[in-house]
């Protein structure tokens, strides 16, 4: 067997374990809540109304956000509606049934059928089976499954948003989260950045993921440590301006943009030059360093996070991507891991690269596949594509940036 089939036989090895995990405690969460998992779904939207009229198009969308088998979407009115699975009531309609068109999320304290809907609602976030709002008067409701990841002091899931607790308080809590600037979801965690500039987290933490120097999974927030820190921390981050969630790692863009990571790092995801896990953020090193590094990353205005690769984009408009790099997620023309950053290869080059892009507008991380907004708007793309995820017209992986074509009609 070779290297590379060795360590993603490793990393499947994991998923299986998380995933059984997940799956024993989704039945005994179904069983606290009282509430059947229902496995139905809605009958197919007719092509025509009764009137024979095309049915409408969703549309006033200010965001989105995707789950592992649920979408949901944010309107200009402040009000969110999500379709797809919903057993475990990610859906926040207040059943467990899938849906094939979008349903109003409910409001607090509602139950299905919901009278009254979330409304304020001004950013929205999606893990793999439970979502986040952040509304307009700077507080954090959630719903759907419940690794923590509520916020609320329960391991219970909410089929309707429950309000996330203040850090330090327990079950039944009294206070609430306030003053969240953003919010951010992985897939078994969730996380915030606060107004003063600090970062909270909450929910399953077996790898570190939520910073605190502990593996103790958290049912209300916890703060995220200084770099250095350890267990239990004197000092906490701050400076934050942006965090995002991978599968099991988290990602940060603190004072002089500059990149932070912790929590998993059997791929080297976290960028330090090791795959070492650290349960406190550690700086991502600069391109072209090997550990111990001496020389960190800076300028970094966005940064994104797939199950075991994370994405920067810099200020000038460069790709950086490290991580695991199977199936050519990194985007270097090669199908081999990094522990540091490296740059990604302009469309139509080839391993070792001459030209990589620039002036890149915005970043996003799938599964196993990576994507890119250009300077003229056009997305360009590149890792695993065999569900054709690269619309590039192929089901063929690529491990360079391709141009994802226009719609045919």
């Amino acid at each position: 067997m070779t290297t590379v089939h060795c360590r993603r036989s490793v990393l499947a090895a994991g998923v299986a374990v998380l995933a059984m995990v997940a799956a024993i405690g989704d039945a005994s969460a179904g069983q606290a809540n009282g509430v059947p998992v229902e496995r139905a779904i809605t009958s197919a939207v007719p092509a025509h109304d009764a009137t024979g009229r095309a049915p409408a198009k969703l549309g006033a969308v200010t965001a989105l956000g995707a789950g592992e088998s649920h979408s949901l979407a944010l309107r200009s009115d402040g009000t969110v509606v999500a379709w797809g699975g919903n057993y475990a009531g990610q859906l926040g309609d207040g059943t467990t049934v899938d849906r094939t068109t979008p349903v109003r999320v409910c409001a607090v304290g509602q139950g299905a059928p919901c009278t009254r809907f979330l409304t304020g609602v001004i950013a929205i976030a999606a893990g793999s089976n439970h979502n986040l709002a952040l509304l307009r008067d700077h507080t954090v409701v959630a719903w759907g499954e419940n690794w923590g990841d509520l916020g609320d002091g329960t391991r219970n899931n909410h089929p309707t948003p429950v309000r996330v607790c203040a850090v330090g308080q327990v079950a039944p809590y009294a206070k609430f989260l306030t003053g969240v600037r953003s919010i951010a979801a992985g897939a078994l965690h969730s996380l915030a950045v606060l107004d003063d500039t600090s970062a909270v987290a909450w929910g399953y933490n077996s790898f570190g993921e939520l910073g605190d120097g502990t593996i103790y999974t958290r049912l209300t927030p916890v703060r995220v440590c200084a770099v250095g820190q350890v267990a239990p921390c004197a000092k906490f981050l701050s400076g934050v301006r942006s965090v995002a969630g991978g599968w099991v790692h988290t990602v940060a863009v603190a004072d002089n943009a500059l990149a932070l990571a912790w929590g998993w790092n059997y791929a080297g995801q976290l960028g330090d030059g090791t795959t070492v896990d650290r349960a406190t953020p550690v700086r991502v090193c600069a391109v072209g360093q090997t550990a111990p590094c001496e020389r960190f990353l800076y300028g970094i205005r966005d940064i994104a996070a797939g199950p075991v690769h994370t994405m920067a984009q810099l200020s000038s408009g460069g790709v950086l991507t490290w991580g695991d790099n199977f199936t050519g997620e990194l985007g270097d023309g090669t199908f081999t891991g990094r522990t540091v950053p490296g740059q990604v290869c302009a469309v139509g080059q080839t391993a070792p690269c001459e030209r990589f892009l620039y002036g890149v507008r915005d970043i996003a991380a799938g599964d196993y596949h990576s994507l890119a907004l250009q300077p003229d708007y056009t997305v360009v793309a590149w890792g695993s594509n065999g569900q054709g995820q690269l619309g590039d017209g192929s089901d063929e992986s690529r491990p360079t940036p391709v141009q994802v074509l226009a719609p045919q009609s």
